[in-house]
């Protein structure tokens, strides 16, 4: 039964999430200053093309859908601990075992990690992985508060508003306190993982071959004062 809670908290938080993080994107991070009533209002596309790009980070589906589930899964699992340790009610185990102990540890050693592993492309599920531990916490620690009243409500909202702001910024990528989690050309991708392919040319090189033409090293065995037809076909 609370596990079943546990994903339909899970699912519903992952839809408000991706709602905030449309309005927004239009609102303060789009150019935008018009819209058309289709844009504030029929957002469903929208809102399940925002979850499906958690899903997809570095260009695998199932790679980044199993590090989203698990490591949600792993906040749950974590969080029954304080239930198993503390007694009903609110109680310090449970609000120790409810910390986003997890998420703030990836969030804050990602730029060390960036920096020890540059060019790997399990980098890529950083994003999955933190959406997935920020969900999960909010999940778990829903279900603990209604079933059973854990956990004391400010504790719980000081959960959302220290998370959700952190998702928008992210699944909107864009930078949180200076450090950027989209940053593909320094994650070196495998062809399955949707990476651009490079063609080793600089503009430079394009610039040159322009501007001294395809034919520039052939010689015009004619020259150009010859005429290459006879005086007969004349």
């Amino acid at each position: 039964m609370e596990f079943f809670l546990f994903l339909l908290f899970l699912a519903f938080f992952c839809l408000v999430t991706a709602v905030i993080v449309y309005y927004v994107k239009i609102l303060f991070f789009s150019a935008k200053t018009n819209y058309r009533r289709e844009e504030l209002t029929d957002i469903r596309g929208d809102v399940f093309r925002i979850c499906l790009d958690v899903f997809e980070s570095g260009g695998n589906l199932v790679y980044g859908a199993l590090a989203f589930f698990s490591s949600a899964l792993l906040v749950w699992l974590w969080s029954l601990l304080g239930s198993l340790l503390g007694e009903k009610g609110p109680g310090p185990f449970e609000h120790i075992f409810h910390m986003p102990i997890f998420f703030l540890a990836v969030f804050f050693s990602f730029p060390f990690l960036k920096d020890a592993y540059r060019g790997e492309k399990y980098l890529a599920l950083a994003k999955p992985v933190l959406s997935g531990l920020a969900l999960g916490n909010l999940s778990a620690g829903a279900v603990h508060y209604g079933l059973d009243r854990d956990l004391f409500f400010l504790f719980y909202l000081l959960l959302l508003l220290l998370q959700i702001p952190v998702l928008v910024f992210l699944w909107n990528r864009e930078p949180i306190f200076g450090v950027s989690f989209e940053e593909p050309e320094s994650f070196a991708y495998e062809e399955d993982w949707g990476a651009p392919t490079s063609t080793g040319s600089s503009p430079e090189n394009f610039a040159d071959a322009e501007e001294d033409g395809p034919f520039t090293n052939e010689s015009d065995e004619l020259g150009l004062g010859e005429d290459p037809f006879p005086d007969e076909f004349k």
